[in-house]
């Protein structure tokens, strides 16, 4: 037995005297623990073992009970539990400055059995002896007292340049609506999940590791490639996870990875990559892993450079509408939907796809959504008169368009002002609309059938309520997206159902328009299901207006 350690008067007897010889055994002591202290416990929490340089650090005698009781209170002065794996603090011993880590690490036997614990603890306090206390506290963070963004940028940049021939992972992690939990449940249960997720990592790193708080909920580590097992960490994320959740909430953790492949990059260029794969994570199991590629570079310049021009773009009217027709069972074109596209003045025609979407995570989708909706009033305006007058135009809301606009106003406004009957410029809610608040949404399609607008329910049948939904909602038009036949193996089933959804409509007095229609053996099924509206590349795509009108000419 290392003669540096001892027992103490309390502790030489029988069980504890072998449960020490055993668990030193784990402990595998030597020289990376001589200038440190040690304090070593079985499974069940009893001290075994501390050597002189704990005593000496914790001011005690050679009672290894009372050793153990001051090193307890110590944690419990600055509310550290038991088993965090890792924390730093200063204290002030003799008006000295004194710098602490202590670390903890669970031992487990031969057989990789949970065998006993061992805390390791580090002075430091030479640097703040030489005057490093102020560099200290800037390079970490005071809550969960790991490397803050300028001590992970640092250090990492240290460990890239010690191992240049040596692959490495910049892992990111993100906690999905972090800011909701706050604000739920206030910044002290907040704080309380932050700390959690500092103990997750410290759990899983080795001593060269580097890991910290970057900024918020946003916390990076770089380790080996090689000791990464994406399976294990997906674990030991969603233990965390189990951990945190309660009755009130639940966390969704996602976590980015980026390969280093050029380690003279800076450091913060690497987290932005592994962040635009957390970003890149549509799914909200609690824990989501995603690896960075240079798609998702492009996607993110792509996204930057929607977001930046389309201000000017609205002002430059660079947007128009296309239409696509919608057609009666015997073949009558009575309307159109109208479509949005970016007619860029460099790049051409931009679908709607490449721009959409980035639009609603900006929540400047209304923007647009508006400004489609007055060039379909300004269009059936100038079809007043003509041979086209009996067409209606029918146009989309977007879920976010109920929060940021007076929906009822905005379309009466349009009527008024272009002079067109409301009977001619469709209103189409989509499923996922109207299911994110029904009581709203039914009051406000009750109040638009009574100024006279026609009201459609767009992608019906996407959502988990749809037939809930339609309890309370009393709309004019279905309208059925024939994806659902494609996003199924079983189409016989989705037969049956969309003919028992198409009738079930006729029942409740709506009618149905089914969209996406692609093939002519499609179309007959339809029209023997009883439908008597459709739309769909079958028919035609969509075309700038001047094109509609040419090809529509009555």
């Amino acid at each position: 037995m290392n003669p540096d350690f001892i027992f103490g008067k309390n502790a030489y007897y029988y069980n504890r005297e072998v449960e020490a010889e055993k668990i030193l055994r784990l402990v595998n002591y030597g020289a990376q623990y001589e200038d440190n202290g040690l304090i070593i416990l079985t499974q069940d929490k009893h001290c075994v073992y501390a050597n002189k340089r704990a005593f000496s650090m914790l001011h005690s005698e050679d009672d290894l009970d009372m050793l153990y009781e001051s090193f307890l209170n110590w944690m419990k002065d600055i509310g550290v539990a038991w088993d965090t794996p890792a924390w730093s603090r200063i204290y002030k011993v003799d008006d000295k400055e004194r710098l602490f880590r202590v670390r903890y690490r669970q031992l487990l036997d031969d057989e990789s059995m949970p065998a006993g614990h061992v805390y390791i603890i580090q002075n430091l306090s030479d640097v703040i002896e030489n005057g490093m206390g102020e560099q200290y506290r800037l390079t970490h963070d005071e809550l969960t007292h790991l490397y803050n963004k300028e001590g992970f940028f640092q250090e990492t940049r240290k460990l890239l340049n010690a191992n240049p021939d040596k692959d490495f992972l910049l892992i990111y992690s993100n906690i999905k609506d972090f800011k909701l939990i706050n604000q739920l449940f206030g910044l002290e249960k907040g704080n309380a999940i932050l700390m959690h997720i500092g103990e997750l990592l410290a759990q899983r790193v080795m001593d060269d590791d580097v890991y910290g708080r970057i900024n918020g909920d946003h916390f990076a580590l770089v380790m080996p490639k090689e000791r990464f097992s994406e399976k294990d960490f997906s674990l030991a994320v969603n233990e965390l996870a189990g951990r945190i959740i309660s009755t009130s909430y639940s966390i969704h953790i996602q976590i980015g990875i980026y390969e280093i492949v050029d380690p003279g990059m800076d450091i913060s260029f690497m987290c932005d990559r592994a962040y635009m794969a957390c970003k890149s994570i549509k799914r909200d199991n609690a824990c989501e892993i995603a690896w960075y590629s240079d798609d998702m570079l492009v996607n993110a310049l792509l996204e930057k450079e929607i977001l930046s021009s389309f201000d000017f773009a609205l002002f430059d009217q660079q947007f128009g509408i296309y239409l696509q027709p919608q057609i009666r069972a015997n073949g009558e074109v009575y309307g159109a939907e109208a479509l949005a596209r970016w007619l860029h003045p460099e790049n051409g025609v931009i679908e709607p796809e490449v721009f959409i979407k980035v639009l609603e995570k900006a929540d400047l989708i209304y923007k647009l959504d508006k400004y489609v909706w007055e060039l379909a009033a300004r269009q059936l305006a100038a079809w007043k008169g003509t041979e086209w007058s009996k067409m209606s135009l029918s146009v989309n809301v977007s879920p976010k368009d109920l929060y940021y606009l007076d929906i009822k106003k905005e379309f009466t406004s349009l009527i008024e002002k272009y002079k067109i009957d409301p009977l001619h410029l469709n209103i189409e809610l989509t499923e996922t609309a109207v299911t994110s608040d029904v009581n709203k949404c039914a009051k406000l399609i009750a109040e638009l059938r009574q100024s006279g607008f026609i009201v459609e329910i767009d992608d019906f049948g996407s959502g988990y309520s749809s037939l809930n939904m339609l309890k309370d909602i009393n709309a004019d038009v279905l309208k059925i997206d024939m994806g659902f036949l494609r996003r199924t193996d079983n189409h016989e089933r989705a037969m049956v159902i969309l003919r028992y959804t198409i009738d079930m409509a006729y029942e409740l007095g709506m009618g149905v328009i089914t969209e996406g229609v692609e093939t002519k053996e499609q179309f007959e099924k339809l029209i023997e299901m009883g439908c008597e509206m459709f739309q769909g590349f079958y028919f035609d795509e969509p075309m700038p207006v001047e094109m509609f009108e040419k090809k529509y000419k009555r």
